[in-house]
């Protein structure tokens, strides 16, 4: 915080190590470089101790534990894991992809730059590289036609850089050819959403500029012929916009958007379509800056015919070094009222809690959760990588955990009918990286990361 208000203060850092004191000076320029550490300190030197003080004074010796939850009531030995031959080394999965058009799975490798293919049976289709390119998301489009959205710099290694794209490229029995680049000039953008929001028949992208210190929330109009027009409707300037999806909230016949922002100002907000591409922000819910928002995922999960939404927080990234467990991380379920309200109705708990995908996937006519955790509570006899949460006819989960996922450590997760016998299989992306690992189990991070698979892919026998 000091840092944006022109003060770099270290008195609370007597004693840190090494390691610590560097992460500080890594943030300063971070934030110098984004051209918003001012040129003068912004408060007198008293205010800012008071600040300073009153957060040093109030803040418990130890993380506040997480909320009771129900134990799990066993193993999901409805998922099967299916064995692979594809396996690089200390993987860096950014993008996990069911296609179920060509039953095939699109996997990116981030420290391989190399994009992969996979068949039905997880046989390596295609492989190549794609120098510059992080993809992180894929999405179908026509009948053999797929977009591809590449972040750029995944690590934020260069403040400000725009090298994200969105490319869309042939597909022939899984097999991809002809990419075009769309749209380019990107600022880390970690999401995009195709859906025609003015009714002209074309559809727009919504492209979620996560950024770093700067960053916005663009939709870019959909051109006659394909495409998108490379001057963009800005409806946030804010950074940290993670994901977005559309449906008619509010009833009244035009597609709105619910957007999930982390970074500094958390929050879900509803972005209802007044026509002509113009949208009035609504703000749900608002959450302090350590909240940590990294997905949603949208779903009727009371069977009442009204859009409900899956919220998803857990991103301690931003903790390093000090890797502070949150005892709000976890997953919620608000359901809504058909006219864009929404009520919180159900929390589970989980460390570090990354990403999710909502289906019915053991076919009782409702709809369960398989979510996975990338920062969990590492200093746990089992940490809680992945989690089943099964719902029962009581309108509750019963949770579920899976020992196959306890060998990695998950950062991406898909679901799709791969085998085409139409229920949905899941797979789960692996990242061996340091970030989030405290100091004390760098060892067994250094053994996991040796051992751990890129991807699960989990057959669904349900």
């Amino acid at each position: 915080m000091g840092f944006f208000l022109g003060v770099d203060d270290r008195t609370a850092l007597s004693g840190e190590s090494e390691r610590t004191r560097g992460s500080i000076d890594l943030r300063k320029g971070f934030v110098e470089t984004a051209g918003l550490y001012p040129p003068q300190p912004v408060l007198e030197k008293k205010e800012w101790s008071a600040i300073r003080d009153y957060f040093i004074e109030n803040a418990p010796a130890e993380a506040i534990p997480q909320e009771t939850k129900t134990p799990s009531v066993g193993d999901a030995a409805g998922f099967v894991p299916l064995s692979t031959k594809y396996g690089p080394p200390y993987a860096i999965t950014s993008l996990v992809h069911i296609d179920e058009r060509s039953r095939s799975v699109l996997l990116f490798d981030a420290r391989l730059g190399r994009l992969t293919v996979l068949d039905q049976e997880l046989e390596v289709l295609e492989s190549h590289l794609s120098p510059g390119v992080t993809l992180v998301e894929a999405k179908a489009f026509l009948d053999d036609r797929l977009h591809l959205l590449s972040i750029g710099d995944l690590f934020a290694a260069e403040i400000g850089a725009k090298y994200g794209e969105v490319q869309l490229a042939k597909t022939d029995n899984g097999k991809l050819s002809g990419l075009e680049v769309l749209l380019e000039g990107l600022h880390r953008p970690s999401d995009m959403l195709l859906a025609d929001f003015d009714g002209d028949g074309f559809e727009e992208v919504v492209v979620s500029n996560f950024g770093e210190y700067t960053g916005n929330l663009a939709l870019y109009p959909g051109k006659r012929g394909g495409g998108f027009a490379s001057e963009a409707v800005v409806l946030n300037s804010q950074p940290g916009a993670v994901k977005s999806e559309a449906f008619d909230f509010d009833g009244d016949g035009r597609l709105d958007i619910l957007v999930v922002q982390g970074h500094a100002r958390e929050n879900v907000s509803l972005y209802l379509n007044r026509g002509g591409l113009e949208f009035e922000q609504r703000v749900l819910l608002e959450k302090h800056p350590g909240f940590g928002y990294v997905d949603i995922e949208l779903g009727d999960f009371n069977g009442d015919g009204k859009m409900d939404f899956l919220a998803v927080n857990g991103d301690n990234a931003d903790s390093d070094p000090f890797n502070t467990l949150k005892r709000d991380h976890g997953i919620r379920i608000y359901l809504g009222d058909g006219s864009g309200n929404f009520e919180e109705s159900y929390f589970y708990p989980m460390y570090g809690a990354f990403g999710a995908a909502v289906e019915d996937f053991d076919g009782d006519g409702d709809l369960d959760i398989a979510a996975i955790a990338y920062h969990s509570d590492f200093r746990a006899e089992r940490p809680e990588n992945f989690i089943y949460l099964e719902q029962s006819e009581e309108g509750g989960f019963r949770s579920r955990r899976l020992e196959a996922a306890d060998k990695g450590r998950w950062l991406t997760i898909n679901s799709g009918d791969l085998d085409g016998d139409g229920d949905a299989e899941i797979i789960l992306g692996a990242a061996y990286l340091p970030v989030g690992i405290p100091p004390e189990q760098m060892d067994a991070y250094a053994e996991l990361s040796r051992r751990g698979p890129a991807i699960l892919v989990l057959d669904n026998q349900w």
